[in-house]
């Protein structure tokens, strides 16, 4: 399915990014929401794009970035995938809401927050198990008035004891297609 590899070339070329990326450009990075929002846009989404063969743009549809193929008949930029990055991943849902009315291949929404659910990671026991469920149940909600066959991931960033980085995907129907897990850690 066309979706799913779209899915897992993003996530590829996303690590791949983030494996290239010095300890000085993390910390930088983090030292504010806008900072993290720069690293997205100059440093990471854009080769993310080029390794796909896509083209990028930024801030097209109010979508805060998306990556176009090229139609060879009258060079017309047609979506394949959408990006929204959030900085506060409780009040993501917006986001998430923006990404399911669209229609591409493939939606990605990119969030920090404190999320690991491991006993002691974080006072409140993380974002985890409630974010999931409300963005699954967004997606499910959408597709029954108006289906759109697409995958959805969700990238989130977690600063602790490291820089971890997790995925998981939801198909159109909000079910988990491409399990939870930590696809980049870095001690720093």
């Amino acid at each position: 399915m066309l979706t799913f590899s779209f899915w897992r070339e993003f996530l590829d070329a996303f690590c791949q990014g983030l494996s290239a990326t010095s300890e000085e450009e993390f910390s930088r990075a983090w030292k504010s929401s806008g900072d993290r929002t720069a690293f997205y846009e100059g440093a990471l989404l854009e080769s993310v794009s080029e390794a796909m063969g896509l083209t990028f743009k930024k801030e097209e549809f109010k979508v805060d970035y998306t990556f176009c193929t090229t139609t060879t008949d009258n060079d017309y930029d047609v979506p394949m995938v959408f990006v929204e990055s959030e900085n506060v991943a409780t009040s993501a849902h917006h986001e998430m809401r923006k990404l399911c009315c669209l229609h591409a291949p493939l939606k990605v929404l990119i969030v920090c927050a404190e999320w690991s659910n491991e006993p002691g990671a974080w006072n409140h026991g993380g974002y985890q198990d409630r974010l999931l469920k409300q963005w699954g149940m967004q997606i499910r909600a959408h597709n029954k008035v108006w289906p759109s066959p697409s995958i959805t991931g969700v990238i989130v960033a977690e600063w602790n004891e490291s820089l971890k980085f997790y995925a998981v995907a939801f198909d159109h129907f909000g079910d988990v297609v491409d399990e939870h897990r930590v696809v980049f850690e870095q001690r720093l």
